[in-house]
């Protein structure tokens, strides 16, 4: 089942020194994200090394709500059979690009979401970015984003010692829970993202093992943590244990953190 895929950025062409390309390695409700030097010259390249060789199943980007790309193309670079691991001796192929909008209907306040579904093998993502969109905000011609997300599946070789997973999504092999999502973890309190997490875990297993009522339980605390904001969780957390410790055992008060 695909997930969110660890990477991290391995170079970029600029960057401004207030929002270093760094920022893209982590989501969260604080990420800064990355923008370009000022009068850069396009297109602009980023490249991500993911921790492992893997099967890319989506790419996502959160755009700067007036910093804009008119348009961002997509590679993916493969390194397999080399003998030195590098960015720049991956042979890279075009996956297709996607065109932004310029933002003025929202009055630049809101920040364009891009999902793009892909099939592709590979060990490095490249983002070329093209010339941004002339605005008053946009002062010196810069682009930016606030986030990038990688979604796919690690190819390695099985291992006897490998625990057996849940065959929950035996017929949907393509299947990506909505807490790997990008707008997940940018809009989502991050303790409160991570017991979200732990309760789907639980929820597909509850499924695959048929265990519908119990699947059920976990998906109501799901929608609670989902409604309430960080601080009603931390307040009230006993409803949610309630709601669910009778049927996981489930310790929330081991997991939030003042």
């Amino acid at each position: 089942m695909p997930y969110k895929l660890p990477f991290r950025v391995v170079h970029v062409t600029s960057q401004d020194e207030n929002y270093p390309a760094f920022e893209l390695n982590r989501h969260s409700p604080a990420t800064r994200g990355w923008i370009s030097s000022r009068f850069c010259i396009y297109p602009q390249q980023i490249v991500f090394a993911l921790d492992q060789r893997a099967r890319l199943r989506k790419i996502q980007i959160l755009c700067h709500q007036y910093l804009i790309a008119s348009r961002v193309e997509f590679f993916v670079g493969d390194t397999l059979g080399e003998d030195i691991q590098h960015y720049r001796s991956a042979r890279y192929t075009r996956l297709g690009y996607v065109s932004l909008s310029d933002n003025e209907s929202t009055d630049f306040k809101a920040r364009e979401l891009k999902s793009v579904h892909v099939d592709a093998t590979g060990t490095y993502v490249q983002l070329l970015l093209h010339k941004n969109f002339p605005n008053k905000h946009n002062l010196y011609n810069q682009v930016g984003l606030i986030a990038v997300n990688l979604i796919g599946d690690v190819l390695r070789k099985p291992s006897s010692h490998d625990p057996e997973e849940p065959n929950t999504f035996v017929q949907r092999p393509d299947f990506i829970p909505p807490t790997e999502d990008l707008a997940f973890d940018i809009y989502q309190d991050p303790e409160v993202a991570n017991i979200i997490r732990r309760l789907e875990k639980q929820k597909l297993s509850a499924v695959s093992q048929e265990r519908f009522d119990q699947a059920q339980k976990i998906r109501d605390a799901i929608g609670y943590l989902q409604r309430v904001s960080r601080s009603e969780v931390l307040r009230h957390f006993g409803r949610v244990r309630a709601l669910i410790d009778q049927q996981l055992r489930f310790d929330l008060s081991s997991t939030i953190v003042d």
